[in-house]
């Protein structure tokens, strides 16, 4: 019975769409923004992922943004990978805390997020994420 309960879940899981995992970050284009990205949000905005979680996270990028602004090329590029895995961490806890109806919107935000952010390993490419969650902040809007 709890194997069943939980080859459910993983099956659930497994369904879940990875929008934004083909997209490049050494080059993004105008079609990753306005197709990928826009169909990402608008799904989110659909499903039970509130507004201020989506700040919060959006917060989270904003702030290492600000932190790298005062460091030199180098010194983000040794630190960018250990940053993202706790900006990543957070999301993890926030699944964990969301209410019951609200875990299968948080599993969409987190794969695809991961899916994207898991491939940051230079300053370069971050700054193309902040672009990233810059336009799934813009794209979203809770359909509710």
């Amino acid at each position: 019975m709890v194997n069943e309960r939980v080859n459910q879940r993983d099956d659930k899981q497994d369904q879940v769409r990875i929008y934004l995992q083909e997209i490049n970050l050494d080059s993004l284009k105008k079609d990753d923004i306005t197709e990928k990205v826009k169909n990402f949000a608008v799904t989110l905005g659909k499903s039970n992922f509130k507004s201020n979680q989506m700040r919060k996270y959006y917060n989270e990028i904003l702030a290492l943004k600000n932190k790298y602004e005062t460091k030199k090329e180098e010194e983000i590029n040794k630190t960018i990978e250990l940053d993202i895995a706790i900006f990543l961490s957070k999301i993890e806890y926030g699944k964990n805390k969301a209410k019951k109806d609200e875990k299968d919107a948080f599993d969409l935000y987190q794969k695809n997020i991961e899916a994207i952010a898991n491939n940051i390993k230079n300053y370069n490419q971050f700054k193309n994420f902040v672009t990233i969650m810059e336009s799934i902040v813009a794209y979203y809007s809770e359909q509710q």
